[in-house]
């Protein structure tokens, strides 16, 4: 009796359309795939991660997907953050949410995907990558020797290992060491440089950085942005990570280096480096020069980067000409992209320049759009209040 009603109640359980996630130990797992002759999937996930949490509530309950994982795969789904997640995310260098795990019954990777996509079919498609012996994570580890020199394959074997956290930079010089620079630019060569997370001092990288006047010519200013982008994410960490004298050091050698060096758009990294500082430092009064003096020639088009700049100044900033400059930033801003958020920053720094009216129009104009949108209202809604009153 027992075993029929466990029988019903898995039969419901899997009529319901819900990828089966088994009450297994990550051991138990893998004992469990050895057992039955299955690959793991692990859906690695945290508590405070939105992604996740949409995924598990309209991709794992598709029929399609979660027919297709119960059928092939021996599933779980392990909190990062708690218990033995902890050591599984630092054993396989889970560092974004979420992250879609594919092993064999040894625990080794098969394939890495991070990320919500909104197509079910495309985890269907990572799971049969998964489980293919042609074209997962063990077959390209068995065969990128035989086809170093094959960019079509290198592509794909340094993007695979890019999702997986498994890029050797040593491997990524000696590839490119291997082919003239002008072959760096094409296509398949392009999107290794892209997708690689290379470190500063990497031989490659800084190859890139004297050779950057013929980056900007072949690939574009796109090129150079993301290049600029990269450098600046990763002084950026080591600024914020710098907890002691030689941590601090160690940045200003960093940025001292790319200052001195030849890459030509160094001069915008050292600019928004510095507005980082000194929002660090809480040193306003030179965050305000700073900005003051490179806003337009850096910023004037990133609408995303005025309004944080207009928004930092309007929270940090009480001298009134330089919140007049914001107001300028943020009109700017709402001119090349008028979002809620946008328009909301605006009617703010007119509020506190003295133009309560405009104000109210403005924020009365970003609440409708908000509303419109589905976005959370509450703030601008007493903001409204606030002006009126």
């Amino acid at each position: 009796m027992k075993y029929l009603l466990f029988s019903l109640l898995f039969s419901f359980s899997l009529a319901a359309g819900e990828i089966e996630f088994r009450n297994l130990t990550f051991a138990e797992g893998l004992a469990a795939a050895k057992e039955e002759g299955k690959p793991v999937f692990i859906d690695c996930f945290t508590t405070w991660c939105g992604p996740c949490k949409w995924m598990s509530a309209n991709i794992f309950t598709d029929q399609s997907v979660a027919d297709y994982y119960n059928n092939n795969y021996v599933c779980l789904k392990i909190d990062m953050e708690k218990g033995e997640g902890i050591d599984i995310a630092k054993n396989y260098t889970i560092r974004a949410y979420p992250t879609l795990l594919y092993l064999d019954e040894k625990g080794d990777k098969l394939l890495v995907s991070v990320g919500a996509n909104r197509d079910p079919q495309s985890y269907i498609n990572n799971g049969k990558r998964a489980s293919d012996p042609e074209n997962n994570i063990p077959y390209f580890l068995a065969n990128k020797d035989a086809n170093f020199d094959n960019p079509a394959f290198m592509s794909s074997y340094f993007s695979l290992m890019s999702e997986a956290n498994m890029v050797n930079s040593d491997e990524v010089d000696r590839y490119f060491s291997s082919i003239p620079f002008e072959q760096w630019l094409n296509d398949a060569n392009w999107n290794i440089l892209m997708e690689s997370p290379l470190a500063l001092e990497n031989t490659t990288f800084q190859t890139i950085l004297k050779n950057s006047a013929i980056v900007k010519e072949e690939k574009g200013p796109e090129a150079l942005a993301f290049i600029s982008d990269r450098i600046y994410q990763v002084l950026g960490q080591k600024l914020y990570r710098a907890r002691d004298e030689d941590g601090k050091e160690a940045y200003l050698q960093a940025k001292a280096n790319l200052a001195e060096g030849s890459y030509i758009a160094k001069d915008e990294v050292v600019f928004k480096l510095s507005i980082l500082e000194y929002q660090k430092e809480e040193n306003w009064d030179l965050w305000a020069q700073t900005v003051s003096n490179g806003v337009k020639e850096y910023y004037w088009n990133d609408a995303n980067a005025l309004n944080n700049v207009a928004w930092t100044a309007f929270e940090k900033v009480e001298d009134k000409t330089l919140l007049k400059s914001a107001l300028q930033w943020a009109q700017r801003a709402v001119e090349l992209t008028p979002a809620h958020h946008i328009i909301d920053t605006y009617a703010h720094l007119l509020a506190a320049t003295g133009e309560k009216q405009a104000a109210l129009e403005q924020e009365i104009r970003a609440f409708e759009m908000a509303k419109s949108e589905g976005a959370s209202t509450d703030a601008y809604q007493e903001f409204i209040e606030e002006l009126k009153g």
